[in-house]
């Protein structure tokens, strides 16, 4: 009885573990069937991709920027070939231990490499370019221990070529990787880490028509990473060629001529506002940023005590000194404060209370009407000329002949420089306009500041008789298949409300300056040229040399603005420059006439 009592117990206990084994067991499977569940259909597509991302690589094929050309069709800028060496984020398994590696051979910056990484645009499947243009050595050094670099290729790329070096640097700009700041703006939306783009000059401003569509590709690749075959393939389409209104060998005569100077030099034809020449001196070789450099090297570029990456034309103020004494007349003249035969009496200076203001010819000048007055260049004419006008009144006619405001040329970061009035002064530094502000910027010092360009934009107002053309020195832009995609024109911006003959007053004056006057060493046997040199006082040094002036007098073709920072006098520094260059102008004009 009490066997079969065991035995009863005993087979409940194992129909009880047979019941709790097969429990376990359809457990197991439903754990293992969602599982798959959740891997084929939740993650499926995820793994997918993963596996054909482990045997097809996509990778992307630069696009050649579009060339730059000259007004003559002579190529300035192009492209050339260079190897790159760039990294798959999503195969490399190690950062640490690839640099490692590679810095026995390619020198990395391990911070920037792996910031580079970091990068939020970055897809992990795209190749990411880390070092660009490798010599010969190291490309064959790679390719020797492939077997360490997983998840690295080569590829040849194309790389921005400035042909001429130094030439036009300052216009025509440079390229370089494009910062984790910009890739947040939209303008750069569409670029990764490692794309290059414009970064100053013209390469910055057109940069959308300059950079192209890239091409992209799928390739098999076997377990090194190597490719086997070519699956899919769409070719890049190279950007737009540039045609400027740039004359080369005008370009390069005048570069030559502020050689070992600090300044800027701008020519142009007045009737059009087509730009033949921009020289910002000191300048650079846009081909050094064409490479990657590292953070000293760029701190070295931009802490140079020359400050050669900036644009003088457009990106540096300056006292205008005596050329503004063009604008003073021109409001003393509309202004019905002076005609042409009234004069002022210079004994060599002029006092306004207890203050007293020198003549630049401490003898004096004598009585002089305003030609003379501009023709020799007499200080106390001017002073007595902006006394009258007061700051209101010249503020007014400074605005109206283009200062204090962009001259809408096609170039990044210009500088609208200050038209000073009393509104200005009290905010600035809590202080009233006294009559001695208005006697120092007659004479175009004080609190007034100017661009170079702004200064030859108001020259070639007075010579258009206050028609004002918006400077442009591109000609035209082209597709790879040679559809004009753009065509610039001459355009009337504005014309102001100044009477025509207070500007034949102002060019006699001029001419004057030239034939007679401050601007003499200017003169030319061949032909009339007419000018104001102006020297502007400069609290930090010596003083700024400036001449503007136009040729020929009767029937200008061209007007030129000579700017020398601490070039001293202007009539000693910057007029025979501006002769030479003239002189040269039509030297060429000449000879391509007789080519034909």
């Amino acid at each position: 009885m009490f066997s079969q009592k065991n035995k009863k117990k005993s087979k409940e206990i194992i129909k009880k573990r047979l019941n709790d084994f097969f429990i376990l067991i359809t457990l197991c499977f439903v754990i293992i069937l969602l599982n798959l569940w959740y891997l084929q259909i939740i993650r499926g597509k995820e793994f997918e991709q993963r596996a054909i991302n482990n045997c097809i690589r996509a990778l992307v094929e630069e696009a050649p920027r579009g060339e730059i050309y000259d007004q003559q069709g002579n190529i300035l800028v192009t492209n050339r070939p260079a190897v790159n060496f760039s990294v798959i984020p999503a195969e490399i398994s190690n950062y640490q231990t690839l640099t490692d590696d590679l810095s026995s051979i390619i020198p990395i910056d391990s911070a920037s490499f792996l910031s580079k990484l970091k990068n939020l645009k970055q897809n992990p499947f795209q190749a990411l370019t880390i070092k660009r243009d490798l010599e010969k050595d190291k490309i064959v050094a790679i390719e020797e221990q492939k077997y360490k670099f997983k998840g690295t290729l080569l590829t040849v790329q194309p790389e921005r070529k400035y042909l001429y070096h130094n030439f036009a640097a300052h216009l025509l700009g440079y390229v370089n990787e494009v910062s984790e700041e910009e890739l947040k703006s939209t303008t750069f939306d569409n670029l990764i880490g490692g794309d290059m783009v414009g970064k100053s000059g013209l390469e910055r401003y057109y940069d959308s028509f300059l950079r192209g569509e890239k091409g992209r590709k799928e390739v098999e690749i076997d377990a090194l990473g190597r490719e086997v075959t070519i699956l899919k393939s769409q070719k890049p389409v190279a950007g737009n060629d540039i045609y400027l209104t740039l004359n080369s060998e005008l370009q390069r005569f005048i570069e030559e001529q502020m050689n070992g100077k600090k300044g800027a030099i701008i020519l142009s034809e007045p009737h059009t506002g087509k730009i033949l020449a921009m020289v910002s001196y000191p300048d650079y070789d846009p081909n050094i940023f064409t490479q990657q450099i590292t953070l000293k090297q760029w701190q070295e570029i931009a802490q140079n005590k020359d400050n050669i990456l900036c644009n003088r034309t457009i990106q540096s103020v300056y006292p205008p000194g005596s050329v503004f004494k063009l604008v003073t007349a021109i409001a003393a003249l509309e202004e019905g404060i002076i005609d042409i035969n009234s004069s002022v009496y210079c004994p060599g200076y002029y006092k306004v209370g207890d203050v007293t203001f020198r003549c630049w010819k401490e003898t004096g000048h004598g009585s002089r009407a305003i030609v003379d007055a501009i023709a020799n260049s007499c200080n106390v004419f001017f002073y007595t000329m902006g006394h009258r006008l007061g700051i209101d009144r010249l503020s007014h006619y400074a605005k109206l002949m283009g200062f204090g405001e962009s001259t809408g040329i096609s170039l990044p970061a210009e500088q609208v420089g200050l038209v000073p009035s009393q509104e200005w002064k009290r905010k600035t530094f809590n202080q009233s306009w006294y009559p001695g502000d208005s006697v120092n910027m007659s004479i175009g010092q004080g609190f007034l500041l100017v661009t170079p360009l702004q200064v030859h934009n108001m020259l070639c107002l007075i010579v258009n008789d206050g028609c004002y053309y918006k400077p442009y020195y591109v000609e035209r832009i082209v597709s790879p298949s040679g559809e004009i995609m753009e065509q610039f024109e001459p355009e009337i911006v504005k014309e102001i409300d100044v009477a025509k003959d207070t500007f034949r007053i102002i060019k006699e004056g001029m001419r004057r300056v030239v034939e007679s006057g401050t601007g003499y060493l200017a003169n030319i046997e061949e032909m009339k040229i007419a000018g104001k040199t102006g020297t502007a006082q400069n609290p930090q040094g010596e003083n700024h040399a400036w001449f503007i002036g136009f040729a020929p007098f009767e029937h200008p073709e061209v007007c030129i603005t000579v700017f020398i920072e601490h070039g001293g006098d202007g009539s000693a520094t910057a007029a025979p420059i501006a002769g030479n260059i003239i002189r040269k102008y039509f030297q060429l004009k000449y000879l391509q006439i007789v080519k034909g």
